[in-house]
């Protein structure tokens, strides 16, 4: 049995965006974390040192890791919002412009 699936183009094209934009920002994230955590090793003296360092460069591998996914859930969206697109025109291409004095369907 199949289902009829409803799709949003402009709201894939949004969402998109924002995984996008969000990608990008965990992945500065990560460089910024990593950074601070290297500053706190250097700048604490012993074991508290070596502990904010850890600390640090787990969380900025954590981040670098979420954006990873984050990028490839939107390269994955990307791929399918283009695909629909492209069906989309192909199905309006098939419709072609109409007769004269017809009355415009909406698409």
């Amino acid at each position: 049995m199949s289902h009829l699936i409803s799709v949003q183009l402009d709201a894939l094209g949004t969402l998109l965006a924002e995984l996008t934009a969000l990608g990008a920002e965990l992945g500065e994230e990560g460089q910024l974390t990593a950074a601070t955590g290297r500053s706190l090793g250097t700048a604490l003296a012993g074991p508290v040192g070596a502990g904010a360092a850890e600390v640090g460069a787990g969380w900025a591998e954590l981040l670098t890791a979420l954006a990873a996914r984050t990028l490839a859930v939107a390269a994955t969206l990307d791929g399918a919002l283009e695909a629909y697109r492209r069906a989309d025109a192909g199905i309006a291409g098939q419709l072609g412009p109409g007769r004269i004095g017809s009355v415009p369907v909406p698409r």
